[in-house]
């Protein structure tokens, strides 16, 4: 039975027969995307027996839907960053949210299985057929709803909640229920960063631009001094040469004596001892920034909030890690003042947390390798400890730093899968030393390897690999020998980095629900992989950092029972990692 409720007194008669129901599907038709400029029309809620659509024109007090949304069940949505963002826009929150969409894409584990939009969804796992045709008149909203947008609305409440009952099916075969309860909480999240968005200072953004087009122009000049007596010049003694084009340069190099160069690239020119192949990199590092940061970058700034909002995705990586787009905040440069322009607004501050060694950590309790296990239990730095163990020795960031920094190569290098080949490369020094490095390593600490022989060999006999939540990915083409290589390094590093993402996706779920309930004026602006960055009002800063370490602790604990979890944590008036 499906109603339309277009006053108050019906809203509340309806809520009472939906307040008690374990599962509704809810949905929202806008008059748009932006929730920042557009409005709320319809808010649809139901399950199999009864469905409402809530007329937000005539219905101005939403308010009685707030007893259905924060009731002990679940409400299902299908892409639940858009409508949670609409209903906060209209002060309603949501206590357990679930997202088809979302788990849609955990259920393929990196797999191709086609679209992942309601109606192909829809069609694909129950056989509902979804009309999207009608979708376009709601933007051009004009006095009463017709019959076909009323039938449209309930559709897909219809097709949301019997999609989740077929998903969740499917969820319990394969044990990925806590990896799902953690992507359903964590749309609150996720919701949360692209609606407030993140505050720029874009004077002093413009500043480092401004600085970096000097110094690009610096590095160009300097170039074209030298390539002068080399390609000749203009009637202006201008060098004609387009430096974003690779034949050209290679031509360059050919006269400057380099003919036989295997690429253009950082490494390579960074190895030549010429002045035009360091200028070179410079030019190309400015105006890289130039490019990254520019006009392109400032265009998102929102007219109405004055605020960046970008898009999270928030499975954004087979691994389970978020991505960012529009723009991305996820690859931001550390140095040269980029992430001190993300300021607090005045009366604000900002707390930059993340965790210690989080993959690391990891790896000790897969491993559960007792000197790793003891050197986080006693606090100690694990790269010095491994350093110490591996080249017999004392080892410390000030005494033996090369010794320490191969420890950490190698730790980092098997957390992400990487050989012989890939340790030679980082560290400079030929494969065969390499290759005896990561023998003595693992004569040291043969748990580690037993671990990581096990996760590969367990991964390609049954076809994925997996966290401790139970999120999978998909490995296909173990019987190819040219793809075993590639899939033997994703079976060692999806389940390290994969739990990563589950741990930080825990954190951000648990902190939102924690200063909602106590009312503290923060909320996340930006997260990556396992760094949260929130602003908060100046008063409650300390108290909302403590709330932040606690809440992220207790996400690694409950994934690294045998490791503690350290979180570093600051508060200041920037982003300031």
């Amino acid at each position: 039975m499906a109603e339309l409720i277009q006053d108050g007194a019906a809203l509340a008669r309806a809520v009472e027969r939906l307040v008690g129901r374990p599962v509704l599907a809810c949905d929202l038709e806008t008059t748009g995307l932006d929730p920042h400029r557009d409005e709320v029309l319809l808010v649809q809620v139901g399950d199999d027996r009864y469905q409402i659509a809530v007329d937000a024109r005539k219905v101005t007090d939403l308010s009685p839907l707030q007893a259905v949304l924060e009731r002990d069940g679940i409400t299902v949505f299908h892409n639940a960053q858009f409508d949670l963002k609409f209903l906060k826009k209209v002060g309603l929150t949501v206590s357990r949210p679930q997202d088809t969409m979302m788990l849609e894409t955990l259920l393929a584990g990196g797999r191709r299985v086609g679209a992942r939009t309601l109606k192909a969804c829809s069609e694909r796992r129950v056989g509902l057929s979804l009309d999207k045709a009608v979708r376009s008149s709601f933007e051009r909203m004009e006095g009463e709803l017709t019959e076909a947008q009323i039938d449209y609305a309930i559709d897909d409440v219809l097709a949301t909640y019997h999609l989740f009952l077929e998903q969740s099916r499917e969820i319990e075969r394969e044990g990925m229920q806590l990896a799902a309860q953690i992507e359903g909480a964590a749309t609150l999240a996720f919701a949360d960063l692209e609606y407030h968005g993140i505050n720029l200072d874009r004077p002093a953004w413009e500043a480092i631009l401004e600085r970096a087009q000097v110094a690009r122009d610096e590095a160009r000049g300097k170039l074209e001094k030298a390539l002068l007596p080399v390609v000749g010049g203009d009637l202006f003694g201008n060098v004609n040469v387009n430096y974003e084009s690779e034949s050209e340069l290679r031509d360059v190099f050919a006269r400057l004596g380099f003919p036989d160069l295997p690429g253009l690239d950082k490494e390579t020119l960074g190895g030549l001892d010429h002045p035009v192949a360091r200028e070179l990199l410079i030019y190309r590092n400015h105006q890289k920034t130039l490019s990254s940061y520019g006009e392109g970058f400032l265009a998102h700034i929102h007219p109405v909030t004055g605020r960046l909002h970008p898009r999270f995705r928030q499975i954004g990586a087979a691994t389970g890690r978020a991505s960012c787009d529009s723009p991305n905040l996820q690859n931001v440069k550390k140095g040269e003042g980029f992430r001190e322009a993300f300021c607090a607004p005045p009366g604000r501050k900002m707390i930059t947390a993340d965790y210690a060694t989080c993959e690391l950590r990891i790896l000790a309790q897969l491993s559960l390798d007792p000197a790793f296990l003891r050197s986080f239990e006693k606090g100690e730095d694990l790269h010095s400890a491994v350093a110490t163990e591996l080249f017999g020795k004392t080892v410390t960031k000030e005494t033996e730093p090369e010794l320490r920094n191969r420890a950490k190569a190698i730790n980092f290098g098997l957390v992400y899968g990487m050989g012989a080949g890939g340790l030679a490369s980082s560290l400079g020094i030929s494969r065969n030393e390499a290759e005896k490095l990561l023998e003595g390593y693992f004569e040291k600490f043969p748990r580690v390897k037993r671990y990581l022989e096990g996760s590969v060999r367990e991964a390609l006999q049954r076809g994925h690999c997996e966290t401790l939540s139970g999120r999978r990915l998909y490995l296909d083409g173990a019987s190819e020998p040219e793809k075993r290589p590639h899939l033997e390094r994703v079976a060692r590093n999806m389940p390290v980095q994969g739990a990563s993402a589950d741990i930080t996706k825990l954190a951000m779920a648990r902190l939102t629900r924690h200063y909602q309930r106590e009312g503290i004026d923060a909320f996340l602006v930006n997260t990556i992989h396992d760094e949260l960055l929130v602003e908060v009002d100046a008063d409650r800063a300390e108290e909302a950092a403590r709330v932040l370490e606690q809440e992220m602790v207790a996400a690694g604990d409950r994934f690294l029972p045998k490791v503690p979890t350290v979180v570093d944590v600051m508060v200041s008036d920037h982003w300031s990692k």
